[in-house]
Parts: structure tokens; sequence; C-alpha cells
């Protein structure tokens, strides 16, 4: 599914139109319809803006990976446990996508 589908498909399930999601994430009715024609792709910070007003999980909306809907699994899971987690994971990125991570995490900040 794409970009495109993923955004139509959870404006309309909150039952919001353009302008109203537009407003909310503050960019024009413009830009956000050029989003869902595929003419243009949101900046990320317009995709965690997004995310947090749609109630999607950011990893969803960008890629299409993962759950659509945000779960409470990981509250449950220790701090520890995360960090062990992430620097394990860590580890095996290859320069490319640990750029790509740090751009997120800059955005998330």
């Amino acid at each position: 599914m794409s970009l495109m589908i993923r955004l139509i498909k959870s404006r309309r399930e909150k039952r919001l139109s353009q302008q109203a999601l537009a407003d909310l994430i503050g960019v024009s009715r413009s830009a956000l319809a050029q989003w869902e024609t595929d003419m243009s792709r949101p900046s990320l910070d317009n995709l965690r803006k997004i995310s947090e007003t749609l109630g999607v999980s950011f990893e969803w909306i960008a890629t299409g990976r993962g759950n659509q809907y945000i779960t409470s699994n990981t509250d449950e899971i220790a701090d520890d446990e995360l960090d062990d987690e992430i620097n394990r994971l860590l580890g095996r990125l290859n320069p490319r996508h640990k750029k790509a991570l740090l751009d997120v995490i800059r955005v998330m900040h």
C-alpha cells in the first residue's frame, strides 16, 4: 500500500476533510492534496505530525511496515531492555541506515 493510500485511508477513518487535517498539522490544503495524489511527499516532520494527529504509527504511515495503530506493548518493556535491544540492532545497520535513523530520531526529539 502506497503512502498516498495510507494517508487517505487514515484521514477518512478519522472523518477529516483535507482542509481539516491540513489545518491540524499546519500545512496548506493543496500540499496535503499533492501528498494524496502522489505529486509530492511530506517531510519527516510532517509525517510525524500526521501520525500523531491521526493516531497511527509513524513507521506504518512512513513505510507501510508494522501495525497501523499505535500499540501499548512497548510501554510494558523495561527501559533497560529497550536500550539493550536498540544497541544490539544499531550494530547491524549500515552507515546509510544509521544516517536515516538519526534523521528520524531528530524529528522525534
